[in-house]
């Protein structure tokens, strides 16, 4: 029986009912550009995803129908369909999603007359050519390439393509030899749908900024707290320490004789008999005092010193922390 003029084909309409089913069976569907993907490296991505996601190529005008019909939102996904597109749907988080199709990206050796994605370089540094043709051919594209020690070494940092150039034979050939691989070939992001459209701009994460951000603020939170004396399970070892120093530097200054500050209270005791006697005429003195004095004067002046730049240390410290504190204040207000 003919079909019904003005209708899709009854294979059509199948197609876009099972890519209404996969995308309506996961919370999160994400589109895909496989273009310049190899289909073995195609075959490689879809055996990761097996357990966790399910991946399909579709037709654009087909996903355009489907994304119409499904509505919820999902209609707003037609405006980043464009060139091969592939679906991925899942349950996965998106930033997890897009984290695990960047790192199924592998490394690739660029061919003539390519398009350079982004600026190549060549890093500075021994290689494994061997002297010979070679360095010449590398000298002839712009890569400072010298023998040393029997070695072929790049003697400097040398960018050989500019993003957007197109790679010339010659320089795809040397790129080749040294064995870089300048592309990254896999899977591209367009966008990830959860309720709200993701972009690979929203999607890339420096994870490794945000733990020292957390670091940081961690940092912050517990100098402000110490600073203002709140007891947690964190700042209260610092909070008996603090206590326990402030307390013991009291004490001494005072004069209260316990187990902890005795040892302390001699030697300043010592130390300032010694400096009073210094200042007596010799007849004052005993014989003992008298040799002490002679001998010990450049000490007793260092010990001072040390003093002196101790309770300076002490002073920035105190003005550090108050500074730290401030600062901790402000983070937490804006």
């Amino acid at each position: 029986m003919a079909a019904v003029k003005g209708l899709p084909p009854k294979r059509k309409i199948e197609e876009i009912e099972k890519i209404k089913k996969l995308i309506s069976s996961y919370r999160v569907l994400a589109l895909v550009s496989f273009q310049n993907v190899p289909a073995n490296l195609m075959q490689n991505i879809k055996r990761e995803f097996k357990n966790t996601a399910e991946m399909r190529v579709v037709k654009n005008t087909l996903l355009n129908l489907a994304l119409d019909s499904i509505g919820k939102g999902y209609e707003r996904m037609k405006n980043h369909i464009k060139g091969q597109i592939a679906i991925i749907a899942t349950n996965d988080n998106p930033f997890k999603l897009y984290k695990k199709i960047e790192n199924l990206k592998i490394n690739a050796p660029i061919k003539p007359n390519q398009i350079a994605p982004t600026d190549i370089v060549v890093n500075e540094g021994p290689t494994s050519l061997a002297p010979g043709p070679a360095v010449a051919e590398l000298q002839m594209v712009g890569i400072p390439a010298a023998v040393e020690k029997g070695k072929v070494v790049i003697k400097s940092n040398a960018t050989v393509v500019k993003a957007g150039e197109t790679v010339r034979p010659e320089v795809a050939k040397a790129l080749e030899k040294l064995g870089i691989k300048p592309l990254r070939l896999g899977l591209e992001t367009i966008a990830i749908y959860d309720g709200v459209i993701l972009t690979p701009e929203l999607l890339k994460i420096d994870e490794k900024a945000i733990i020292e951000d957390f670091q940081n603020a961690y940092k912050i939170a517990l100098n402000l707290a110490v600073n203002c004396c709140y007891v947690t399970k964190e700042t209260a070892e610092i909070l008996l320490l603090k206590a326990f120093n402030d307390a013991r530097k009291l004490a001494i200054n005072v004069g209260i004789a316990e187990k902890e500050t005795i040892t302390d209270l001699i030697t300043k005791a010592h130390m300032q008999m010694l400096s009073l006697a210094s200042l007596l005429p010799p007849e004052a003195l005993d014989e003992d005092l008298k040799f002490i004095t002679a001998t010990k004067v450049d000490k007793i002046e260092r010990l001072e010193k040390k003093e002196e730049e101790r309770r300076e240390e002490d002073k920035k410290e105190e003005e550090k922390k108050e500074e730290e504190a401030i600062e901790g204040l402000a983070s937490l207000f804006g």
